[in-house]
C-alpha cells in the first residue's frame, strides 16, 4: 500500500498545482508590477512627489521579492528647514517593510551601500514645514550600512577615506521627532579637514554618535550639539603650522605638510566633554625671519579633561639662547560645556599664563584685535616678547606685552601719522578695577594728508601716543582715552597746509619751520582738545595780491565745542610775527606784530573755518596801509603816521571757505587813528580805510585793486559803509 502521505499528496494534487500556478502568477506579477515602477517615470514621480524637500534618482534599480530593492549610481538629497543633505552610491541593497506601510511607516531593514558620500551643508533659505497632517508619515532606517564610505561633509568639516559606517535614524515628517541611534564610523586611511585646514592625513579616524529624539523646538541645526553624545578617536599623521605671510592675510595661519602627530580620544555626554578626555598635538611651526629666511620650530600641545576643568599646555622651547622663539602657555577652561548659542564659553571661562618671546612676528594680526580702533593699525614684522595673566577670559593685572619695531599708523583728522614704533601694554589694579595702559614710541615719524599718501607736512622724532582704559579689555574701546604728544618736528614746506587757507585770499607761497602738538583723542581718533604750535622761518605769505615774507609762531589750544564733530573753541590762540616785509616797502624797517585771538571758533575741515575778535600790538601800522595801497599812492603826510610809532589794534577776524575779512579793524597809538575793513575773495581785495594824523584825515575805497581816495568828509565816508560782519 502506498504511504498515507504520498495517498494524500496525490488527492490533493491538482490543488497544489493550481496553487503554485497562483502564486507563481502573483510572483510574476509582483515582479513585473515593482520592477516597472522603480525603472519608470510613473515611479520616479511618486517617489519624486516633493523634489524640493525629497528627491531620488537612480540608473536601474529591481526587486526579488516584496520589500527587496537593489538599484544602482543612487543619488539622494533633501531639504529640511535650514539644511541640504545628499547621499550618492554606485551600488545599494535593502528591505522595506511592507506592514508598517498600513500604519503609515516606511520602515526599512538592513540597507547595504557601496562606496558612498554624504554632503551636509546649510542652505542659503530655510524650508518652513508643510501644515502637519492627522498622522504624518514616519521614516524608520534599522541600520544604513557600508563597508566603503568614502567621503562625508558635514558643514564646514570634511572626512574623506574608506571607512566602515553604521547609521540608525528614525524622523516624523512635517515637524515630528528625530532621533539617531546608535551610529559607527571606522576608517583606517582618514583625512580629517575644517575648512582649509586639515587636521590630519591618512589617520585613524573611530567615531560614535548617537541623538535621543527631539522636535525642532527643543533643538535645531548647531543646538543639537546638546543633545549629542559622541565617542571620537584619532591617531595619525597631523599637519605642520604655516605662519609665513601669504596674501596680505591679517591671521596668515595655515597647515603644511603631514610632518606632525595627532593623538585624541574625546568623549561628550549631552554636549559636554567628558573627564578623561585627552588631545595631544605635536607638529613642526615654519615661519619666516625679518630676512624672509625660512625658519622651524617645534609645537607640542596637550588637552586634559578633569572632573570640572579642561587643562591646556602649549610649548614651543627655545633651541638656542638669545633672541629665539619660544613660548610657554598653562591654561584651563573652568566650564566642559560646549554651547552653539555661545561658542565663545570657553574663552570667557579660561585661565592661566601665557609666556613668549617670538622675533619679526608678522603683525597684520593687531589689527583684527584692534578692529574697534579703526584708526590705528599695525603692519609689517615686530619683536614680541608677551607675559600674561588671564583668569575668567579676561586679562588680569600684572599682564604685559612688549612689541618692538613695529610699522604703525595713526589716522587723526584725516592726516595719517607713520613710523616705526615700539609699544608697551601693562595692565594694573586700580579703585575702579583694571586699568589697561599701551605706551607707543615712534623713534622716526612723518605725518601727510590722507588724501595725499606722497605729501610730507612733518618729519619728526620721539612721537608718544598714550592709550588708557580701564575695565575689560574687551571694552577698551568703550573706555579709551588716548594722548599724541610730539616736538619740534620738521615742516620742510609750509605751502602743504595751503589745504587749510582760503584759496588766492591767503595762501602760502614759501618757508620752512617746526610744529609741536600735544592732542587728546577719543576712541574714534578724533581731536577733544589739543595744543598745537607751529613756527616758520622766512615764510612767504599772499594776502590777496599782496605779497609778505618773515617769521611766525603761532601756538593754539583747542576744545572741542561738541561731544563728536570737529567744531572747536579756541580757548587760546597767539601769533608772533617778525622780520615782515611787504612788497614795495623793502627798504622799510623790518616789522613785526603779536596778535591775541579772543571767542574764536574753529571747523577743522578744509579749508579752515575761523571765527573770532583779535588784540594786535604792533610795530606801527605799516602793513595795515600797505593792504590797501603802495605808499607812493597816499598823500605826503602818510609816511609820518606809517613811522608813528607802536599801535595797539583790534579786529573781527573771519575765514571761511574762499574768503577772508578783516572788519571793524581799530588802530590807535598817541598819535593816529586808523579804521578799516578787508574782505578778499578768491584773491581779490574790497574794502574802506580811514586813516586820521592830528587834524589829518583820509579814506580809501578798494574794489578789486582799485583804489579811491577820498580826503573831504572822509570820516563821514567810512562810517556810511556797511559792516562786512554781522555783530
Amino acid at each position: 500500500m502506498p504511504h498515507p502521505l504520498i495517498a494524500r499528496l496525490r488527492t490533493h494534487r491538482r490543488g497544489l498545482r493550481i496553487a503554485a500556478i497562483v502564486i507563481a502568477a502573483l510572483y510574476a506579477l509582483y515582479l513585473l508590477a515593482a520592477n516597472i515602477f522603480l525603472n519608470s517615470a510613473w515611479g520616479a514621480g511618486v517617489i519624486n512627489a516633493r523634489p524640493e524637500r525629497y528627491h531620488a534618482r537612480w540608473d536601474w534599480a529591481m526587486s526579488l521579492y516584496p520589500g527587496h530593492i537593489h538599484a544602482r549610481d543612487i543619488v539622494m538629497g533633501g531639504h529640511a528647514r535650514t539644511t541640504r543633505w545628499t547621499v550618492a552610491s554606485p551600488r545599494a541593497n535593502g528591505r522595506i517593510k511592507l506592514l508598517p506601510l498600513l500604519r503609515r511607516e516606511a520602515a526599512f531593514g538592513r540597507i547595504r551601500a557601496q562606496d558612498v558620500s554624504v554632503h551636509v551643508a546649510r542652505a542659503s533659505r530655510d524650508l518652513l514645514p508643510a501644515r502637519r497632517a492627522d498622522k504624518p508619515w514616519t521614516l524608520r532606517f534599522d541600520a544604513i550600512t557600508t563597508p566603503s564610505l568614502l567621503r562625508f561633509d558635514f558643514y564646514e568639516a570634511r572626512v574623506t577615506g574608506r571607512g566602515d559606517a553604521r547609521f540608525v535614524f528614525e524622523k516624523t515628517l512635517q515637524g515630528g521627532p528625530m532621533a539617531v541611534g546608535p551610529s559607527t564610523l571606522a576608517m583606517p586611511d582618514a583625512t580629517l579637514q575644517v575648512g582649509e585646514v586639515t587636521l590630519l592625513r591618512d589617520g585613524r579616524l573611530a567615531l560614535e554618535i548617537s541623538i535621543p529624539a527631539h522636535v525642532r523646538e527643543q533643538a535645531e541645526g548647531e543646538e543639537k550639539l546638546v543633545l549629542l553624545d559622541a565617542r571620537m578617536r584619532v591617531e595619525g599623521p597631523a599637519p605642520g603650522l604655516d605662519l609665513k605671510v601669504r596674501n596680505d592675510e591679517p591671521l596668515p595661519i595655515g597647515t603644511t605638510g603631514a610632518l606632525g602627530r595627532l593623538d585624541a580620544d574625546l568623549t561628550l555626554e549631552r554636549g559636554v566633554l567628558m573627564p578623561g578626555s585627552r588631545l595631544d598635538w605635536s607638529a613642526p611651526v615654519f615661519s619666516s625671519d625679518a630676512a624672509g629666511a625660512p625658519v622651524r620650530h617645534p609645537l607640542g600641545v596637550a588637552l586634559r579633561t578633569a572632573d570640572d576643568t579642561i587643562l591646556i599646555a602649549v610649548r614651543v622651547p627655545p633651541e638656542s639662547p638669545g633672541p629665539a622663539p619660544w613660548l610657554r602657555a598653562d591654561l584651563r577652561v573652568e566650564d566642559r560645556r560646549l554651547d552653539p548659542d555661545d561658542w565663545l564659553r570657553p574663552l570667557r571661562a579660561l585661565g592661566g599664563t601665557v609666556q613668549a618671546q617670538w622675533p619679526a612676528v608678522p603683525l597684520r594680526w593687531i589689527g583684527v584685535i584692534l578692529d574697534d580702533l579703526d584708526w590705528l593699525s599695525f603692519d609689517g614684522r615686530a619683536d614680541l616678547e608677551a607675559d600674561l595673566q588671564l583668569h575668567d577670559g579676561a586679562l588680569q593685572a600684572g599682564s604685559r606685552l612688549d612689541v618692538d619695531q613695529a610699522e604703525l599708523a595713526a589716522r587723526v583728522l584725516d592726516n595719517r601719522f607713520r613710523g616705526q614704533a615700539h609699544a608697551q601694554m601693562r595692565m594694573s589694579e586700580e579703585s575702579g578695577g583694571i586699568r589697561t595702559a599701551i605706551g607707543i614710541v615712534l623713534e622716526r615719524f612723518t605725518l601727510g594728508p590722507e588724501a595725499s599718501p606722497g605729501v610730507i607736512d612733518l618729519r619728526g622724532r620721539d612721537l608718544r601716543l598714550d592709550l588708557a582704559s580701564t575695565g575689560p579689555l574687551a571694552e577698551f574701546h568703550s573706555n579709551l582715552d588716548a594722548r599724541l604728544r610730539f616736538d619740534d618736528a620738521e615742516v620742510p614746506d609750509l605751502r602743504t597746509f595751503n589745504r587749510y587757507l582760503p584759496g588766492q585770499s591767503a595762501r602760502l607761497n614759501g618757508g620752512s619751520g617746526e610744529a609741536s602738538g600735544d592732542i587728546r583723542l577719543d576712541n574714534a581718533g578724533e581731536m577733544i582738545n589739543g595744543h598745537i604750535r607751529v613756527r616758520g622761518q622766512d615764510v612767504r605769505l599772499a594776502l590777496g595780491p599782496s605779497q609778505l615774507s618773515g617769521n611766525v609762531d603761532l601756538d593754539s589750544k583747542l576744545s572741542r565745542m561738541q561731544r563728536v564733530g570737529r567744531h572747536y573753541t579756541i580757548d587760546e590762540m597767539a601769533v608772533r610775527v617778525d622780520g615782515v616785509r611787504l612788497d614795495g616797502l623793502e627798504d622799510a624797517t623790518p616789522w613785526w606784530a603779536q596778535v591775541a585771538l579772543e571767542d574764536g571758533t574753529l571747523e577743522w575741515k578744509e579749508p579752515f573755518a575761523v571765527r573770532g575778535r583779535a588784540q594786535v600790538d604792533m610795530r606801527d601800522v605799516s602793513v595795515l596801509l600797505g593792504l590797501f595801497a603802495e605808499r607812493s599812492a597816499f598823500p605826503r603826510w602818510i609816511g609820518n603816521l606809517i613811522d608813528s610809532g607802536e599801535a595797539h589794534a583790534t579786529a573781527d577776524l573771519q575765514v571761511s571757505g574762499r574768503e577772508l575779512i578783516f572788519d571793524r579793524v581799530e588802530a590807535h597809538n598817541d598819535r593816529i587813528d586808523l579804521l578799516a575793513r578787508l574782505r578778499i575773495l578768491d584773491g581779490k581785495p574790497q574794502g574802506d580805510l580811514y586813516a586820521r594824523w592830528g587834524i589829518l584825515g583820509l579814506g580809501v575805497e578798494l574794489d578789486d585793486g582799485k583804489r579811491t581816495l577820498h580826503i573831504a568828509g572822509a570820516r563821514e565816508w567810512f562810517e556810511s559803509q556797511p559792516p562786512l560782519l554781522a555783530e
